[in-house]
C-alpha cells in the first residue's frame, strides 16, 4: 500500500511534478532504460501490482469472464471488478497504449500467453485438466 504524505503540495506544485514525470516516461525510450528506472522508482511488489493491472485490461479488453481472470492471475474478484470500472470509466489512457503495442510481436505473444492461463484456468475449475506445458 502506497504512504500518502499528510502534508500536501499546493496544486500547481502537484501538477508541475506530474507534468515533469509524465516528461521522464515519456522520454525513457529504451527497455533498459525503463527497466532501469522502474526498479529504482518502484518495490518488486509494487511492479508486479502495475504489471497485473495491465494483464488484467488485456484480459478484459479481449471478453474474458472476470472469475477466470481473477483465478489466473491470483487477484480477488473485488481488483479485477474494480479494473473494470476503471475501463468503462476512463480507459482512454489502456487504449491508446494498446494501439500504439497492436504491432509488437511482444505484444501479440504476451496476450496470447495471458489467454491461454485464463483459458487454463477455466478448465482446471471444471474438473480434470490433462497436465500441458504453456
Amino acid at each position: 500500500m502506497p504512504h500518502v504524505s499528510k502534508r500536501k503540495l499546493g496544486k500547481k506544485e502537484e501538477r508541475e511534478l506530474i507534468h515533469n514525470f509524465n516528461i521522464i516516461l515519456a522520454d525513457i525510450l529504451r527497455e533498459s532504460e525503463m527497466e532501469s528506472f522502474l526498479n529504482s522508482l518502484l518495490t518488486k511488489t509494487e511492479r508486479i501490482m502495475l504489471a497485473k493491472r495491465v494483464a488484467i485490461a488485456i484480459l478484459l479488453r479481449e471478453s474474458i469472464p472476470q472469475t477466470s481472470i481473477s483465478s489466473s492471475l491470483n487477484v480477488t474478484q473485488a481488483t479485477v471488478s474494480r479494473m473494470q470500472l476503471f475501463l468503462e470509466a476512463r480507459g482512454e489512457g489502456y487504449d491508446i497504449a494498446f494501439k500504439k503495442l497492436a504491432n509488437e510481436k511482444t505484444f501479440k505473444e504476451f496476450k496470447k500467453l495471458l489467454i491461454r492461463i485464463a483459458g487454463y484456468s477455466v478448465r482446471a475449475a471444471s474438473g480434470y485438466v490433462k497436465p500441458e506445458i504453456l
